[in-house]
């Protein structure tokens, strides 16, 4: 058919050249939605449960380096959900006395999966057997792992929007905590990068006027972290004498964080070039509609 000397394409070329339109735009690729922060104002915006303020975590993964005897903060290898280690709020695991451990590079991973069954998963390789020590809160867990279903009744939680990492060498002589290879997967981080180097005593800390303690937060939006599976790992070596100093201040602590304040990221604008082609598409559904 023509029509004004143009040629007027058959329906299924609109519609072909629709579906083309449709594919362009899904293969935009997706927005990064992690932002790392080191800005110790972060603080101001963040809540626990209980609205205390230090270290505002509603769970936790930790690994210490335990120097005290027949306490059950001897423990090295915590996954805790709530605010204190007990026996009834954390996952525990041993992995060796102090003098073993202090100066020992750790390969670590904290994973949050999805398939076959939510869990929360925090790995550390063990030097004395070389097997994995595996600490899993959730369903679905790994065969082999200390697991629960429920950590004092509570399941694996949703009510988060980013990560708290906190890396620790406090007051104690000696001491040093060092974070290196620090990645974060199966989630695109727009700006800012993850820790890497070392934390002794006389470290400037995050927070003004402190020393020792450093802390930086990675924040999505409300569903970036709670709706896919991700994964943060990195290696861990922990230094300290052979003291009774309080084993919580030489420490590498990963905390799940509510941001009360967080604007949603905003989304990638469309490429021009998808613009022009579904300019040129409405033109053509318009000459169509005026031949009839």
């Amino acid at each position: 058919m023509k029509h004004l000397g143009l040629n007027i394409l058959p329906v299924r070329v609109y519609h072909g050249l629709f579906v083309v339109l449709a594919l362009l735009l899904l293969s935009v690729p997706a927005r990064p939605a992690v932002v790392i922060t080191d800005d110790w104002r972060t603080l101001f915006d963040l809540e626990k449960p209980t609205g205390k303020f230090d270290e505002p975590g509603l769970s936790g993964f930790e690994y210490l380096i335990s120097s005290r005897v027949g306490e059950y903060r001897a423990n090295d290898h915590y996954l805790i959900a709530g605010e204190e280690s007990t026996p009834a709020t954390s996952l525990v695991a041993d992995l060796g006395a102090v003098g073993e451990l202090s100066g020992t590079a750790l390969d670590f991973s904290i994973q949050h999966n999805l398939v076959g069954g939510r869990n929360f998963t925090f790995n550390i390789d063990n030097p004395s057997t070389g097997t994995p020590s595996v600490l899993c809160w959730g369903d679905n867990c790994a065969a082999g792992s200390n697991s629960a279903q429920t950590i004092d009744g509570i399941p694996p939680i949703t009510q988060y929007n980013g990560l708290q990492i906190q890396v620790r060498a406090q007051e104690v002589a000696g001491s040093s905590v060092m974070v290196s290879n620090l990645a974060l997967s199966g989630i695109a981080i727009s700006s800012g990068t993850l820790f890497d180097g070392i934390v002794t005593p006389l470290t400037p800390g995050t927070v003004p006027g402190d020393f020792g303690r450093v802390g930086q937060w990675l924040l999505g939006d409300d569903l970036e972290f709670i709706s896919q599976e991700w994964e943060l790992t990195g290696t861990v070596t922990l230094t300290r004498a052979l003291a009774l100093e309080d084993l919580t201040k030489v420490r590498l602590a990963v905390d799940f964080v509510n941001h009360l304040d967080l604007p949603l990221l905003q989304p990638i604008p469309l490429p021009v070039s998808a613009w022009l082609f579904a300019s040129a598409l409405i033109g053509l559904a318009g000459l169509k509609r005026r031949r009839r």
